[in-house]
Order: structure tokens, then C-alpha cells, then sequence
């Protein structure tokens, strides 16, 4: 495969993993719901940030296509950047 072949194929297990990672977060977010359980809590927060990671450079990618998908590249790294911040600040209150 060349080069842009290779990045075609990162790209689209990016998209699978974020796909993946939708029920996975729903899942444990049901079980800390259920059962206040904070690794659970902790466990659906870390899935949902590596989901909106392996997002982002998929969107990038399209971006360079279709330049209206621009807005939605810094809204997803806002919301990635405040969810790292949210989560760590979890680590420091009590459970």
C-alpha cells in the first residue's frame, strides 16, 4: 500500500474504534448509574475521551476537504481539552 493508502486505513479504524466506544461508554455509564460504582464512573469518562480522540483526526481529515466541517474540528478539541480537565479534577475530589 502507499502512503496515502496507509492513512485511509488509520483513518477508518479511527472511525471504528470512536463507533465502539459509543456503547462501551453507555454501558459503563449505566453500571455506575445503577450501581455507583466510581470505577465505573472513572472507566466511562476515560472511554469517552479516547472516543472524541480517535475522532478528532477523522474530522480532520474531512476538513481538508470540506472546510464547513472546520468549526466541528475546534468544537470536538474543546470538548476534548474540557473533558481531561474535568476528569483529572475528579481524581482530587472525594468520590
Amino acid at each position: 500500500m502507499t502512503k496515502g493508502g496507509d492513512m485511509v486505513g488509520v483513518v477508518w479504524w479511527l472511525f471504528v474504534y470512536f463507533l465502539v466506544t459509543i456503547p462501551v461508554f453507555l454501558g459503563l455509564g449505566l453500571v455506575a448509574q445503577l450501581s455507583g460504582a466510581v470505577w465505573a464512573k472513572r472507566a466511562s469518562e476515560l472511554v469517552l475521551i479516547t472516543g472524541i480522540t480517535a475522532l478528532l483526526p477523522v474530522v480532520l481529515d474531512r476538513a481538508f476537504d470540506k472546510p464547513v466541517l472546520w468549526p466541528v474540528v475546534v468544537v470536538l478539541a474543546a470538548v476534548l481539552v474540557f473533558g481531561v480537565v474535568m476528569h483529572l479534577r475528579s481524581y482530587r475530589r472525594p468520590s
